[in-house]
């Protein structure tokens, strides 16, 4: 999983031209509210993607991008608003990215080395999770919909939250 700077700023494009097409079709657009939880320290930064399924797209890629947010890491939990999200299926993807480098550290077997969580908690088998496991669904005027995502650091290599 990546989520670099020109990732942030090609979703910010992305994002608002998502809004302006939403607000052409009629359809109400939302804040989606996001809790990331379970970070160890307050290293560096917390970066937050929000992705859209597309086909023939990979989950977590840059394509799918429709929005994305970093944050100062804290202790615990960081809370971010995506604003004017519209009404649909979206999956949230975030790491802790506590040396400041832009992207997820990972040892040389290719394992992250840096907490990273997927929304509903969702896990993958060798890999990240696929869209449908992480997806969270938008209502259509939704009063501030809100989704968590647990930060699993995979000290021995393993994917659980919490470890």
């Amino acid at each position: 999983m990546t989520i670099r700077t020109a990732s942030i700023k090609g979703a910010a494009l992305a994002a608002t031209l998502a809004c302006v097409a939403s607000l052409a079709f009629g359809a109400q657009a939302a804040d989606l509210e996001v809790h990331i939880e379970g970070l160890r320290s307050a290293d560096g930064d917390v970066r937050i993607a929000l992705h859209r399924h597309m086909e023939d797209a990979k989950f977590p890629g840059d394509a799918g991008v429709v929005g994305a947010i970093m944050r100062p890491a804290a202790s615990g939990t960081v809370r971010v608003i995506f604003a004017d999200v519209a009404p649909g299926a979206y999956a949230v993807a975030a790491f802790h990215d506590a040396d400041g480098d832009g992207e997820l550290a990972q040892n040389f077997l290719g394992m992250p080395t840096e907490g990273y969580g997927f929304s509903n908690g969702a896990v993958g088998f060798m890999g990240p999770p696929s869209f449908a496991d992480a997806a969270v669904t938008v209502g259509e005027g939704e009063a501030m919909p809100s989704v968590s995502v647990p930060i699993a650091y995979s000290d021995a290599g393993g994917h659980g939250a919490g470890q």
